[in-house]
């Protein structure tokens, strides 16, 4: 098949990228990311504008491939690509128009491990060699180091996460003609000795970014990372013992070696959290890692990863997402494989790749036994267990623990939280009646124990204890200043003795398994970055034939007529903020099929009607389109239009001849 690089001619051209990337990122990875309308089943984001794009097309003009490039002078990174980048010092360093941001990099299904890669790379790097460019920044998931090592990436920040996992910050310095032929890049071959520029970039880098280094990977440093992995301590057998890649030749780690590539962890870095879904498996070459469970409330180590060990064995193996969190207890640094590493090892060396999975299948059940151990509820007895000689637990504070989180919504930093509160406490009062209706038809009972998963200020809680006299009420919120007030509200009405509040996120519910008989969670998943993760945790510590129920919003029902102009623009622009932010106006549609993924059974969802006339128009404005002017007045972008368009709606929701309402969606499945 022939495939020919180019530029996109024209918006149409254009619109077809950001539908092929829809395709990619939404449909295929299910992943969120800035710029994602599903209305229109397109990614397009403010870089868009001033971006070179290059398409990789077949005969027929079908789009296989696409790459973009932003010229940092001239494009401005979202926020926290910002802090995790540094392009401001970048551009301080080499100048406007010699430094860019490579992104958006995809290939189609059917044509990955052709030459749409190859084509791309090329186009993109022989544009920047036109162009002067000295040096071009990215980030790429930890699977994918040894792909941008090889071109000549380098290491240069500290990772950070986004929702689906760890991230590096990653660049490359595109003259350095010799180190690109020191570790065989193919782009050496496309510059052209007169453009060599000595090292000078890459001694600017090493000047201002103590990150930045040459990374170890599978074309370079073989006898020394072959030797670490096999040898990790020769002066302690006990360790020996266990390393997956122990009694291997030399010879037989050069057949390994050709997909490894060494990635380091700060002290306290997550390498992988339950739920990521990206697949990474990796081998510890020095340091140490620790595999975490919840105990009383906070985070404990149940089993300590020393070099030579295997991680991420389970999801790469099973395709499905991380099982479990993994935390560095150290500096670490680890060797990431490819999730189909024994596949490849097989193909070219039977024996070899039997005799690793033998070792590898010891190693996991090894590991299980350990689970098996924690899940009998006795955290310290296991970690008495580990093996001497590294840190015997390692414990992540509560604290930490809510301050790391990412979510699109953070009570202790809105401006106006007084009238947060108000508008929390008005959200959690309306339509009680409507709600309880629901709640009751798929299950409630009294006498139960509830969940209040985002507990807030507490009203729902005091609601479900009025309500039903019989029924334990444990409220579960990180903010500290919304507890207060939950507990406050909760004492002040006589119900302390059968509510109370622990300090909590939905990813870290501080509760033991099979605590609940009904959870709840109102209005949170919108806010989330990992659904799936979050409901995984209401499903854990929810009893078997127990109910799991969420109740949340589909921004693509709201109906206002006669319609303001421009609210469309304004309700795509305020959803593609929340997206960015961690957060999903949408996730109203998606939740029945998320309680099917983990499991749940005889699920179904109930849908509540909230019109102005019903509520209150005043209300109604209130707990529908507040919040989504804080959104915007926290991203920065509350300019004169938008504040315009809320006062013109709030006039117009006045108004007795409109018609305003959204639906509520409340999904709920039982535990098996």
């Amino acid at each position: 098949m022939t495939v020919r690089v180019m530029q996109p001619k024209c918006m149409l051209d254009r619109n077809k990228i950001y539908r092929f990337l829809y395709e990619i990122w939404s449909e295929e990875f299910s992943r969120s990311m800035e710029g994602m309308d599903h209305a229109n089943r397109l990614i397009k984001d403010d870089l868009d504008d001033t971006a070179t794009h290059f398409i990789a097309v077949d005969p027929s003009g079908c789009i296989l491939g696409c790459v973009r490039f932003n010229f940092l002078g001239t494009s401005t990174l979202p926020e926290r690509l910002q802090r995790c980048l540094k392009p401001l010092e970048l551009v301080a360093q080499f100048g406007h128009n010699r430094v860019g941001y490579c992104s958006h990099f995809a290939v189609a299904p059917i044509a990955r491990g052709r030459t749409v890669s190859s084509l791309l790379i090329s186009a993109l790097y022989r544009f920047c060699l036109n162009e002067d460019v000295l040096a071009a920044i990215s980030y790429c998931a930890l699977p994918l180091v040894s792909f941008y090592y090889q071109l000549g990436y380098r290491p240069y920040m500290e990772n950070f996460r986004i929702d689906v996992g760890v991230r590096v910050p990653i660049v490359n310095c595109l003259q350095d003609l010799a180190y690109l032929e020191t570790i065989k890049s193919p782009l050496s071959r496309l510059c052209p000795r007169e453009l060599d520029d000595g090292g000078a970039t890459a001694k600017k880098l090493t000047n201002h970014f103590p990150a930045f280094r040459m990374p170890v990977f599978s074309q370079t440093n073989v006898r020394h990372l072959w030797a670490r992995l096999t040898f990790a301590d020769p002066n302690d057998t006990a360790e020996r013992k266990d390393a997956w890649f122990d009694t291997l030749s030399e010879e037989e780690w050069q057949i390994i070696s050709r997909w490894a590539s060494e990635v380091s962890f700060a002290k306290g870095e997550y390498v992988c959290r339950r739920g990521d879904n990206d697949r990474l498996m990796g081998v510890l070459v020095s340091g140490s890692l620790g595999v975490n469970v919840m105990a009383n409330g906070a985070v404990r180590i149940i089993n300590i990863i020393l070099a030579g060990e295997p991680f991420g064995e389970i999801s790469s193996l099973g395709g499905g997402r991380q099982t479990t969190d993994i935390i560095a207890l150290e500096q670490s640094t680890a060797c990431i494989l490819p999730h189909d590493f024994l596949e490849k090892v097989c193909c070219e060396n039977t024996g070899l790749g039997l005799r690793l999975a033998k070792n590898l299948l010891k190693l996991i059940a090894t590991r299980f036994a350990h689970l098996a151990n924690a899940s009998a509820g006795d955290a310290g007895a296991v970690s008495a267990s580990v093996r001497v000689g590294r840190p015997l637990s390692y414990q992540l504070s509560v604290a930490d623990e809510i301050e790391s989180r990412i979510e699109s919504y953070r009570f202790d930093r809105l401006g106006d939280q007084g009238e947060e509160f108000k508008r929390l406490i008005t959200q959690a009062s309306v339509g009680e009646d409507m709600e309880f209706d629901v709640l009751n038809r798929i299950g409630l009972v009294d006498g139960a124990t509830f969940l209040d998963l985002g507990s807030g200020p507490g009203v729902t809680s005091l609601l479900v204890a009025r309500r039903l006299p019989g029924t334990t009420i444990i409220g579960v919120e990180p903010e500290d200043l919304l507890r207060t007030k939950s507990k406050a509200l909760i004492e002040s009405q006589g119900f302390s003795d059968r509510c109370r509040f622990l300090k909590g996120t939905g990813s870290r519910i501080p509760l033991a398994g099979n605590t609940s008989d009904f959870s709840y969670a109102r209005f949170l998943f919108q806010h989330l970055p990992n659904p799936l993760e979050v409901l995984g945790e209401m499903q854990r510590v929810t009893r078997s034939g127990g109910l799991v129920v969420v109740l949340d919003v589909d921004d693509r029902t709201n109906i206002v007529y006669p319609e303001p102009p421009g609210i469309q623009i304004m309700e795509e622009r305020i959803a593609a903020v929340q997206v960015a932010a961690g957060g999903d106006r949408h996730v109203g549609r998606k939740l029945n099929s998320y309680m099917h993924k983990i499991g749940l059974q005889d699920t179904g969802v109930e849908f509540i009607p909230i019109s102005a006339p019903i509520l209150g128009r005043e209300t109604f404005f209130s707990i529908v389109y507040s919040f989504k002017r804080q959104i915007l007045e926290r991203a920065g972008l509350y300019d004169e239009t938008a504040a315009a368009f809320f006062s013109e709606l709030d006039d117009l929701i006045r108004k007795p001849t409109t018609f305003a309402m959204t639906t509520v969606f409340a999904a709920y499945g039982v535990v098996p």
